[in-house]
C-alpha cells in the first residue's frame, strides 16, 4: 500500500508543496548528505512528507536534478551573446557560470554530469550562445566543443575556488624547490595587493587568454 501523507479531511487552502520548495530542499540535501547520499526518501524527509507526495511533482529523481540545473541556469547570463558581439559575451557568461557552481558547490558534480536532455533552460541559453557564434562565422562542428571547454574551464575554476589559498603552497619542500615556490609566494602576494583572491586571478587570467585564444583561432580560420 502506497504511503499518505496524513493531512486534515478536505481541499487545503495552500499548496502542501511546491517545485521551488522543493528545489530549494534539493541543495539542501546535498549540501548535507553529498551527491552520493542524494535520494527522494531523504529529500522527502527534509521536507516532512512521504515520498509519494514528491511524485505530484517530479517524475524521478532525475527530474529533481534537471529541476536543480534550471536553477542553475536561470542565473547564468547570456545577454551578451544577444545585444554584444561572442567574444565580448564570453566575459559576462563565463563569471556567472563559475559563480552558479559556487553557489551550490555540492551539487557541482551532480549538475554538471547531468544530461541537458529536457531542461529547456539550459537548451534555451545553448540556442542562444550557439545562434551567436555561427553568425559571427564558427565553423557548425566546432560550436559545441568550445561550449564544453568554457564550461570546464569554468567549472574547474570554481573547484579552485573551494581550495584553500595556499593550496599550490610547497611548504616544508620549498627549499627544494625555490624558483617554484618564490613564483607562488609572487602569485600570492600579487593578488593580495590586487585585493582579489588567487582562485580569482587565476580565472580571470585564463579567461583572458581562453578568449584570446578564439579569436586568433577564428581569424585562422577565415584568412
Amino acid at each position: 500500500m502506497p504511503e499518505i501523507v496524513s493531512r486534515r479531511a478536505g481541499r487545503p487552502k495552500t499548496a502542501l508543496l511546491s517545485t521551488e520548495q522543493i528545489v530549494d530542499a534539493a541543495f539542501d540535501v546535498v549540501r548535507e548528505a553529498g551527491p552520493d547520499g542524494f535520494t527522494l526518501t531523504r529529500l522527502a524527509a527534509n521536507l516532512g512528507v512521504k515520498t509519494p507526495a514528491l511524485y505530484h511533482y517530479f517524475a524521478n529523481k532525475d527530474a529533481v536534478i534537471k529541476a536543480m540545473r534550471s536553477r542553475l541556469a536561470s542565473q547564468l547570463d547570456v545577454t551578451g551573446f544577444i545585444a554584444d558581439s561572442w567574444d565580448a559575451a564570453i566575459i559576462p557568461w563565463a563569471r556567472s557560470y563559475r559563480a552558479a557552481m559556487l553557489s551550490f558547490p555540492a551539487s557541482i558534480d551532480l549538475l554538471a554530469t547531468m544530461p541537458i536532455d529536457g531542461e529547456s533552460e539550459s537548451v534555451s541559453n545553448y540556442e542562444t550562445i550557439s545562434t551567436s557564434f555561427l553568425a559571427a562565422g564558427w565553423p557548425e562542428h566546432e560550436i559545441v566543443t568550445i561550449l564544453v571547454a568554457l564550461e570546464s574551464f569554468a567549472i574547474g575554476s570554481a573547484l579552485d575556488a573551494l581550495a584553500p589559498a595556499d593550496n599550490m603552497s610547497p611548504g616544508a619542500l620549498a627549499a627544494a624547490a625555490p624558483v617554484f615556490a618564490a613564483a607562488e609566494q609572487s602569485r600570492r602576494v600579487r593578488a593580495a595587493g590586487r585585493q582579489i583572491s588567487v582562485a580569482d586571478a587565476s580565472f580571470e587570467l585564463g579567461l583572458e587568454v581562453f578568449v584570446a585564444g578564439l579569436r586568433m583561432r577564428l581569424a585562422a580560420i577565415h584568412s
